[in-house]
């Protein structure tokens, strides 16, 4: 009978990635409470900083169901984030763009986000966050984590 090692198991990445995954977004979305601003809402304010986009095309971008989408934006309209219009081109669509007030959000959501780096950095020497980071953005551009760079 082969038993199965418990030790093998938390040594894996997959396993390490996920624990450390959820505990990071747990300690982020406690810090973005305050906000009243959840992780998820971050993704879709980051990428509406460039430019308005219809609904859809969003919940492609962000690899979601269009009703997470409409979820999220109707949160988002609730903090005055976020505000839908009429796509001129085509009245049957509706457009997502960011307000004055999301712009702010996103740069405080922004400063939450790099004071976890530094309090999750500061447990690894300074002369491995090159390599961690680089790693973690490859991890990233391969499973197309919303948000990452197209690959080349």
């Amino acid at each position: 009978m082969n038993v199965v090692d418990d030790k093998g198991l938390v040594d894996t990445a997959a396993f390490l990635v996920a624990k450390l995954g959820g505990r990071v977004e747990a300690r982020f979305a406690e810090a973005l409470g305050p906000l009243g601003l959840r992780p998820r809402h971050c993704g879709l304010l980051s990428l509406l900083a460039s430019d308005p986009a219809p609904q859809m095309d969003l919940a492609r971008r962000l690899g979601v169901t269009p009703s997470v989408v409409v979820d999220m934006v109707d949160e988002l309209e609730k903090l005055m984030a976020v505000r839908r219009v009429r796509d001129a081109t085509d009245r049957r669509r509706q457009v997502v763009e960011l307000t004055a007030r999301g712009k702010r959000l996103l740069t405080k959501s922004v400063a939450v986000a790099r004071a976890l780096d530094a309090e999750l950095l500061a447990l690894v020497p300074v002369d491995e966050h090159p390599v961690l980071l680089a790693g973690l953005r490859r991890l990233g551009d391969a499973y197309r984590i919303p948000g990452q760079p197209t690959p080349g």
